[in-house]
């Protein structure tokens, strides 16, 4: 189970895989903003609005549970020619 899903944020934030994180904790100890937090054994992005995206969290976790996916935006600096 990965959350929270790209349809529940218009931002980005980490994704978590549930079965693989172990429950160690690591992650919310290393968020500087307090973005993460435990839901019961595992972890979760408990407070999106305040993630910076830094990677703290994926670098830390020793079961490479969670993912900070990327997204190539593309933005033309010319108008919309139709």
């Amino acid at each position: 189970m990965v959350t929270p899903s790209r349809e529940q944020t218009t931002y980005p934030v980490p994704l978590v895989d549930a079965d693989r994180c172990t429950g160690c904790g690591l992650c919310v100890q290393v968020c500087p903003n307090g973005a993460l937090g435990m839901n019961g054994h595992k972890a979760h992005v408990s407070h999106p609005d305040q993630c910076d995206y830094a990677g703290y969290c994926e670098l830390a976790c020793p079961a490479h549970a969670i993912e900070r996916p990327f997204e190539i935006v593309i933005v033309s600096d010319k108008e919309d020619e139709r």
